[in-house]
């Protein structure tokens, strides 16, 4: 049971972290959202908090206006994207810890389908954020690199442990049952010993 003790501490532990995360995301995804709206002020010729377009271009800048309005749009994709996995992480360890274990059939179930839901999602967001960057012009822009394959990686490896955790979950089934019927093995025979006496 020791190691049963280390593994929901540690999934503690990743619990606490996939809400911090999860909490960042959602506050970059806010941030870059802000950032979307001061742009397309700035684009459409107008103020934020009484800086012009005028005074933005004062400022060395890597990427044009409307060039920044796309990698504030491809950057609250992916971080929106981070936050609803990490959403999704978070209820997985939560309903782990009311379970006590990771050996279940229906936690099994939760992180193939975790582990579907990051591959799938990521591939949108990197569909959609390849569109705004057609859009915007993004990719003669010395804008930062991203790539997905980790995630994918990610996903795989969840989809595989999976069926680890399915087959614990058989397991402990299987021992619960054996300790049934050695139980009502062992109270038969003590039955049986007790009227031959």
């Amino acid at each position: 049971m020791k190691n049963l003790d280390t593994i929901q501490k540690a999934f503690k532990i990743f619990m606490t972290l996939s809400r911090i995360a999860m909490i960042l995301s959602f506050i970059w995804a806010g941030v870059t959202l802000a950032g979307t709206f001061c742009a397309i002020a700035w684009y459409c010729g107008g103020t934020v908090m009484g800086m012009s377009q005028e005074t933005l271009l004062s400022f060395p800048l890597h990427v044009a206006p409307n060039q920044m309005l796309g990698v504030l749009l491809s950057e609250m994709i992916f971080a929106l994207t981070n936050g609803v996995l990490l959403l999704f992480a978070f209820r997985y360890f939560k309903a782990e810890q009311e379970d006590g274990t990771p050996f279940t059939h229906s936690g099994a179930d939760q992180i193939k389908c975790l582990g579907i839901q990051t591959i799938a999602m990521l591939f949108v967001a990197a569909i959609l954020a390849s569109l705004v960057f057609e859009g915007f012009d993004l990719y003669s822009a010395p804008v930062v690199e991203w790539d997905n394959m980790t995630g994918v990686a990610l996903g795989i490896v969840m989809i595989l442990a999976s069926f680890v955790f399915r087959y614990g979950a058989e397991l402990e089934e299987s021992c619960a049952y054996d300790i049934s019927v050695g139980s009502l093995w062992n109270m038969a025979a003590k039955e049986s010993c007790g009227k031959e006496q």
